[in-house]
């Protein structure tokens, strides 16, 4: 089990470490075309590791293959669409800040999609996680100020995303392996983004990215579509999706941090405040499933 908890932290900073990196790859390089160059590179490291794999290829259930293109669909497409946007036009602690919101978005969706009444603590911590983002929504950074509610919104939509990601890819753990898992979303991610990126190729001038570029834009496809999703998924396999989601709080401790390393943002009084709100919703929705739970 301290395993499965170990594979989940990091999963989940390695996807927060990647907001910042994330908005300097979309600063120089469309959007969806960035999203095609990373699912090509991530299936150039999975294919052959799936040929190598002891299951290997397997034919997928049509129950099956409709959860792992909602995965794709929801986790993948939507979730790059929202969360490159929003970084475009809010700061990456602001984002960091507001993905802290998962755990309380996946114990709201678990209700409606999954019959899971919530508990008198997961309704304070939704309630919380609301003013958290209220407070960094209206108090954003001076220097994006007249598109950081856009921005923040745009985040708010990656967080549904990924919390209906978690609740889908429980339902898939026991069907497929992490690396069949991994691999599907990454072909059905490529086939989503492709009419829209082959548009932007045509238009884009592939010359103004520097070597350093690509360089950055490998690291961020093998550590967004490789390792966050293997280790996810075989987090995932072994715990509830409520207690999974918990650990997304992960994310946006890495993604702050990171931002300020790397990006120079200051952390102001609002994301204090923010984040303050946003630590309690997570450790109330802790306190609402700490008993023990057996995997299903």
């Amino acid at each position: 089990m301290k395993i499965a908890y170990f594979q989940l932290a990091m999963s989940m900073s390695i996807v927060g470490a990647n907001v910042p990196i994330g908005k300097i790859i979309v600063s120089e390089l469309p959007i969806f075309l960035f999203s095609e160059i990373r699912f090509l590179i991530a299936l150039l490291f999975l294919i052959p590791m799936l040929f190598c794999d002891n299951k290997g290829i397997v034919f997928v259930k049509k129950n099956n293959l409709l959860y792992l293109f909602l995965q794709a669909f929801f986790g993948v497409f939507l979730f790059s669409i929202f969360m490159l946007y929003g970084v475009k036009f809010t700061t990456g602690t602001s984002a960091g800040i507001i993905t802290s919101t998962v755990p309380a978005a996946i114990a709201l969706l678990s209700f409606f999609i999954l019959g899971e009444k919530p508990s008198r603590r997961q309704i304070a911590s939704v309630g919380l996680a609301v003013l958290g983002i209220s407070v960094i929504s209206f108090q954003g950074s001076s220097t994006v100020k007249d598109n950081a509610l856009l921005g923040n919104l745009l985040i708010i939509g990656a967080v549904v995303s990924e919390a209906l990601f978690t609740i889908y890819a429980k339902k898939l753990s026991d069907a497929l392996s992490p690396l069949q898992m991994a691999v599907g979303i990454n072909i059905i991610g490529l086939l989503l983004f492709s009419p829209f990126a082959i548009n932007e190729a045509l238009a884009f001038n592939f010359s103004k990215i520097n070597m350093s570029m690509w360089l950055i834009i490998g690291y961020y496809s093998v550590t967004a579509s490789v390792l966050s999703f293997i280790l996810w998924y075989r987090g995932v396999k072994n715990v509830s999706a409520s207690i999974a989601g918990l650990y997304t709080g992960f994310m946006p401790i890495a993604a702050t941090l990171v931002s300020v390393i790397i990006l120079n943002e200051k952390f102001g009084f609002n994301h204090l405040s923010g984040m303050i709100c946003v630590l309690c919703a997570i450790y109330l929705g802790s306190k609402s499933v700490c008993k023990p739970t057996r995997s299903t």
